[in-house]
């Protein structure tokens, strides 16, 4: 997907879409919000106090001209919401108020971290079904909502900390599409810095945002061809996540990767609207950071992890055949070496090299010391006939046989035990006695064990050794027989 701009040649670039609202330093949010008001996604803003959340929500509603409700979640009761029942024939009926629901547009939960469980959870049908008490809300388009950061395993300063702003209900944080983080002020540049504190000297409210609903009415209009050009990589895509998002302790649920889907589309779409240049797969980058309900959890997402989840899922994607994508739906590390190596042996290339590559190198991260010496000792050997691997993977691969050779060739086979040592000497003696020299395997992983048991200085573990060889060759073997 490449951007193509609706101008002519000469025609000035418009501003940067939160710019026309008065906002500065926003810039890299103008793609997401855009996408989230074509798709009347629930968006969620997380940022610190004074970050310019309501003003942002706020200032979409006048440019759009929507009838707005703002509400304190900390304070609200339900009857805020839907006015005050009072008795009607068999039945109730609520006595509105400006101030209620049933005529809104849109709906501004401020604070929604810090309401109450109770009105947490009624909020969750307003949200996601544009619903309350089970009676459906005509007019609702956009459900928006701020909060500040909830705590975090980090959080050491207590500057940084927001003592009345909990993490919110995984299933309520799972209803919005689009969750942004806002920066604080000293992450903006100078230039944006100097522009927000000048907006303090302003004498009256200018006009936001001309042209905002042209805008959001040509983004959503290009939905339908951004499905059918892209729609196919976008899922297979949206698939590869799922397990190295598990493995980043970032899981998602069928519903967020459903909504993933649709915000690729939607930023795909704003994109070209904005002029901003990029492909499908900037698209999904830019997606996959602003889609994570984990930010409202209190749980760090760190956008390094989110881009290296990426370019494996990138990787999966392109495979034309799905034979990648098949072995990126593994959990298991180790069993997706297996199911690689009996692809390249069935299909030679089938893997790309620097696949292969992240893949052992993947299954080794997953062992500790000893476990990656056994691993090695199993791979070096079908990774060098199939030429398969980069040579810094060989290269790590081969440290610990380089370990093992320097072992075996030294003249003076003899090692000094600490009494503090002698029990798991004797252990590692009883260990490697009971293998069987004539194996060659057996005798391999015997040699293995000496020479690890004096690399680690005795820190080894032999008995656990021959455990640990069967578990990895059962894995690398369900691998290949799937």
């Amino acid at each position: 997907m490449s951007s193509t701009s609706r101008k002519s040649p000469t025609a000035a670039k418009p501003r940067p879409l939160l710019q026309t609202l008065g906002l500065h330093g926003l810039a890299h949010l103008d793609a997401p919000v855009l996408a989230a008001l074509a798709t009347e996604t629930p968006l969620l803003l997380v940022g610190p106090h004074g970050s310019a959340k309501s003003a942002l929500l706020g200032r979409l509603a006048a440019a759009l001209q929507l009838e707005h409700r703002h509400y304190n979640a900390s304070l609200i009761s339900f009857d805020d919401l839907v006015g005050f029942p009072v008795p009607d024939g068999e039945g109730l009926k609520y006595l509105r108020t400006p101030g209620t629901l049933w005529e809104a547009e849109s709906v501004f939960l401020d604070e929604i971290s810090r309401c109450r469980p109770e009105v947490q959870n009624k909020l969750f049908s307003i949200v996601h079904e544009k619903r309350v008490q089970g009676l459906k809300l005509p007019r609702l388009r956009y459900r928006w909502a701020a909060m500040n950061p909830p705590a975090t395993a980090d959080s050491d300063d207590a500057h940084d900390v927001y003592l009345g702003s909990m993490p919110l209900d995984p299933a309520l944080a799972d209803r919005f599409g689009f969750v942004l983080p806002l920066p604080a002020l000293e992450d903006l540049s100078p230039e944006a810095r100097l522009a927000v504190i000048r907006s303090g000297l302003a004498l009256q409210e200018p006009a936001y945002a001309p042209g905002l609903a042209a805008r959001v009415q040509r983004c959503r209009a290009a939905l339908p061809g951004i499905g059918s050009l892209h729609g196919e990589w976008i899922a297979a895509y949206v698939e590869a996540l799922i397990v190295p998002l598990v493995q980043a302790g970032l899981a998602i649920s069928g519903r967020r990767a459903a909504i993933l889907a649709a915000n690729i589309a939607g930023i795909a779409a704003a994109f070209a609207e904005l002029e901003i240049k990029g492909e499908i797969e900037d698209a999904a980058l830019c997606a996959l950071r602003h889609s994570m309900p984990q930010r409202a959890q209190g749980k760090a997402v760190d956008n390094g992890t989110l881009t290296t989840v990426h370019r494996k899922a990138v990787d999966a994607a392109g495979q034309g055949d799905g034979t990648v994508r098949r072995i990126l739906a593994e959990a298991k590390p180790v069993k997706r070496v297996g199911m690689a190596l009996a692809a390249l042996r069935a299909k030679p290339a089938s893997v790309p090299r620097q696949t292969m590559s992240l893949l052992v190198c993947d299954a080794l991260a997953s062992q500790d010391k000893q476990g990656g010496w056994v691993l090695a000792q199993q791979l070096l050997p079908a990774l060098a006939e199939l030429d398969c691997v980069e040579a810094a993977t060989l290269e790590m691969l081969a440290e610990p046989f380089a370990k093992q050779l320097e072992f075996e060739t030294r003249d003076n086979l003899q090692l000094h035990v600490p009494r503090s040592q002698v029990a798991p000497f004797n252990e590692l003696v009883a260990a490697m006695g009971a293998l069987d020299e004539a194996d060659p395997a057996q005798a391999a992983l015997g040699n293995l064990g000496a020479a690890l048991y004096s690399d680690e200085q005795g820190a080894a573990r032999p008995a656990q050794l021959v455990r640990q060889q069967a578990a990895i060759a059962a894995e690398l073997a369900d691998g290949g027989a799937r």
